[in-house]
């Protein structure tokens, strides 16, 4: 019953964070609730969710063939600096993390909230964009995707906008790709790290990517503002529980 709750986690997980974003935020409180240690539930849903941004980011390769660069400084950079927030996560104390994640995963459910507020920092025509704000941006995103991840996709997502990208089909592929790429890096140092359960990584993977794939086909078409409220309500409800739990 575990694995099949793990499944459909995974599932709403990949559909979500090509809609709106924030999956991390179904995933890694289902993982709490059946069992798993803060530490070691992020770093199991961390393996599994991955697959499910990339599985996305497939179904926007042609749109991400427009910018090549951008794309190029996605999977190089965010990548890079995900080793960071990887080793920070898992050479700090463990009492750290469990301290700060009712905060962060209170912070990535307001981010995913705001998300149409984002959307208006895009520009009604792109001019040339502005990398002394992009790498940075890559910079801060890529550690924050190692360490935890839930609502990379909203900072992503300002930063092209502030840089002067106005086309949004490419930003939410550029997004999807900086991620995937970013957290597949983490996970890939989380499965060297003796922590991962594996079980429950493969039925959250093989969920992300049937939710991705079906979630990149209908990004385009659906309001995604239902979609976000009931993200900010787990959220809440699982930052008042780890809160509670933890202190």
């Amino acid at each position: 019953m575990d694995l099949f709750i793990a499944l459909l986690a995974g599932i709403a997980s990949g559909f979500l964070n090509v809609v709106a974003g924030g999956g991390t935020l179904i995933v890694f409180p289902t993982l709490v609730a059946l069992g798993l240690s803060p530490l070691v539930a992020n770093v199991t849903a961390a393996v599994g969710v991955f697959p499910g941004s990339l599985a996305g980011s497939w179904t926007y390769r042609k749109v991400l063939k427009e910018q090549k660069k951008l794309a190029w400084l996605s999977v190089i950079l965010m990548p890079l600096f995900s080793i960071i927030g990887a080793s920070l996560l898992l050479y700090l104390p463990e009492r750290n993390f469990e301290k700060i994640v009712p905060f962060l995963i209170g912070a990535a459910g307001i981010l995913i909230a705001i998300q149409p507020l984002v959307y208006k920092l895009f520009p009604k025509q792109s001019h040339k964009l502005n990398y002394k704000l992009i790498v940075p941006g890559f910079i801060v995103a890529g550690i924050y995707v190692g360490y935890f991840g839930a609502g990379t996709g909203v900072v992503l997502l300002a930063i092209f906008g502030l840089a002067g990208l106005a086309n949004i089909q490419q930003a939410n592929g550029l997004k999807n790709l900086g991620s995937g790429t970013g957290n597949a890096i983490a996970a890939l140092i989380f499965v060297f790290s003796g922590l991962v359960v594996w079980q429950t990584a493969i039925s959250v993977a093989i969920g992300s990517i049937i939710g991705g794939l079906l979630g990149g086909r209908l990004a385009q078409k659906l309001d995604a503002t239902y979609f976000r409220i009931i993200i900010l309500l787990v959220a809440i409800v699982a930052s008042i529980y780890l809160f509670i739990k933890n202190s």
